[in-house]
């Protein structure tokens, strides 16, 4: 039963009291806030891909190198991936898996994951206006011991996935050239001689040595 409160006018609506009202302000407002944790930051990624407002290979590959960092990130740093410093992360991952990732991988996942963030907070500042900060910047070798083969080896490896279709032009001679794809960041020596000893069965007049390229 409605109950008349001596005083009250009831000619104007009822209005709570303050302190009730910016509590109810305040919860109403982080209701519209925009989440900033790692699972919008991966679907953001996806739908940025597929509208076109990121390159699909740039969203794929940045989504793929937050998923290797990931692991490392803190319940705080998920919950809100604006309080992730880059860096901090991967001297983090390097700690723990430096004998399993080379360097210079590990600087990619780390730009790669840089860009994406990026990315997610100028969109959530102005989704209207967005523009994506595009794709990675080419990375120059580091040259010293390593030899003019190994040196190729590492741009190839260091440079696939800024292709957008993952494809790699060599060129033969001056009018052939033949395209690789696919080729993982962390290609060992193994692998490589494997995919040389299956080119090298197609050499023309080469005598049969029994290697198939099926062997390891």
């Amino acid at each position: 039963m409605f109950r008349v409160v001596p005083g009250m006018d009831r000619s104007e609506p009822y209005s709570a009291p303050a302190e009730f009202r910016s509590e109810q302000e305040e919860g109403e407002r982080v209701k519209s806030e925009p989440s900033r944790s790692l699972e919008s930051l991966l679907q953001f990624l996806k739908q940025a891909g597929m509208e076109g407002l990121i390159n699909p290979a740039v969203a794929r590959a940045r989504r793929n190198a937050i998923g290797q960092l990931s692991p490392e990130l803190t319940a705080e740093e998920r919950a809100d991936v604006s309080r992730i410093d880059i860096d901090d992360l991967a001297s983090r991952f390097h700690k723990l898996e430096g004998s399993s990732i080379r360097v210079e991988a590990l600087d990619l996942y780390a730009e790669r994951f840089r860009m994406a963030l990026a990315d997610y907070l100028a969109w959530l500042d102005d989704p209207a206006g967005f523009v994506s900060v595009g794709g990675e910047k080419k990375r120059a070798v580091t040259r010293g011991s390593l030899s003019r083969e190994q040196e190729v080896a590492e741009r190839i490896t260091l440079e696939a996935t800024d292709n957008p279709s993952n494809i790699i032009p060599i060129a033969l001679r001056p009018d052939v050239s033949v395209y690789v794809a696919n080729l993982p960041l962390d290609l060992s020596d193994a692998e490589a001689d494997k995919i040389a000893r299956v080119v090298r069965a197609f050499v023309a007049g080469r005598e049969g040595d029994g290697e198939t390229g099926e062997r390891e």
